[in-house]
């Protein structure tokens, strides 16, 4: 096995954990932008799902009700609402059920605008389209979801695949998310690496168990969850191999199935996208030292809250 050169770079709650192997940076959970339980009103049609998670569930959902072509991207907070009002007069993004239902009918293409706060500077976008006539499909450069060389994607960490499922977990076609195949890799490099660490009792454990931790904090999606058994398990097989029999490391015993039953968007009233914009300037205008009717803050004065964790 070829030699790695691993090393912990930084582990912060908003950046996620984040190594480098031989010389390839790899974060390897990213951790949600910190929205409040809370939210304020907002009139935007585009709802803002409440985690990471959640735009994943719900990027899967309109894909698997037949928004099969997308394209993304990234947009800035400020010029996040005229983006989103762009996509409803040139597409209408916008159109409620009834409408939506009547385009259908007609043959003619349906679009969903799904966005999410990467950061605080930063608005991840995904724009899909469902087949039949329409500008979107003319306008815009769409790949197909349904295609294995241009399936949806979530940045560099994860794509959306149609997969089948074995027999003894249900058999049938499912869509899920899997790691990029050279995440996948760079992880499994690390995990190995990692787990040879020296065989004595006192070994130092800590990028061994900073990683194992960081695999268990995954979106726990099919396709994921499998990985992280095969992370785990190929894991522990160095460890035991590389370890005298009374050294122990506290392998996770299970890895937890993910529970559809949680919230997209939250409750009673969703995140609106102005409101989003909204909250981001202000966090920016605290960052920068200044807020709204004041000037700058006195360093030594009270820091703002970082928000809920």
């Amino acid at each position: 096995m070829p030699k790695h050169t691993i090393r912990t770079v930084c582990l912060e709650p908003c950046a996620g954990l984040l190594y480098e192997v031989n010389g390839f940076r790899l974060t390897t959970f990213g951790a949600p932008m910190l929205l409040p339980k809370l939210v304020p009103a907002g009139s935007s049609y585009v709802r803002v799902p409440v985690s990471k998670r959640a735009c994943m569930r719900i990027l899967l959902e309109t894909v698997q009700r037949g928004s099969r072509f997308w394209c993304a991207g990234s947009v800035a907070p400020d010029k996040a609402l005229g983006f989103a009002d762009k996509m409803a007069r040139a597409y209408h993004a916008d159109a409620n059920q009834a409408q939506r239902a009547y385009a259908k009918r007609r043959g003619h293409a349906n679009t969903t605008l799904v966005m999410y706060p990467d950061t605080a500077a930063t608005i991840l976008w995904w724009l899909l389209a469902t087949q039949g006539v329409g500008s979107v499909h003319e306008r815009e450069r769409l790949a197909d979801a349904h295609a294995g060389r241009s399936a949806l994607v979530w940045r560099d960490q994860y794509l959306l695949r149609h997969v089948q499922r074995p027999r003894a977990h249900g058999g049938g076609r499912t869509w899920t998310w899997l790691l990029l195949p050279h995440r996948m890799n760079a992880l499994m490099s690390a995990m190995r690496q990692a787990a040879t660490a020296p065989g004595a009792a006192h070994a130092r454990t800590d990028d061994l168990q900073q990683l194992v931790h960081a695999v268990m904090r995954m979106p726990g999606y099919y396709g994921v969850r499998q990985q992280q058994l095969e992370l785990l398990r190929a894991g522990r097989e160095v460890w035991e191999r590389t370890h005298a029999t009374g050294v122990t490391f506290p392998w996770p015993e299970r890895v937890p199935y993910l529970d559809k039953g949680f919230a997209c968007y939250h409750r009673p009233e969703p995140l609106r996208l102005d409101a989003l914009v909204r909250m981001l300037a202000a966090r920016s205008m605290i960052d920068r030292g200044t807020a709204p009717g004041r000037g700058a803050r006195d360093p030594e004065g009270d820091h703002p809250d970082e928000g809920p964790a």
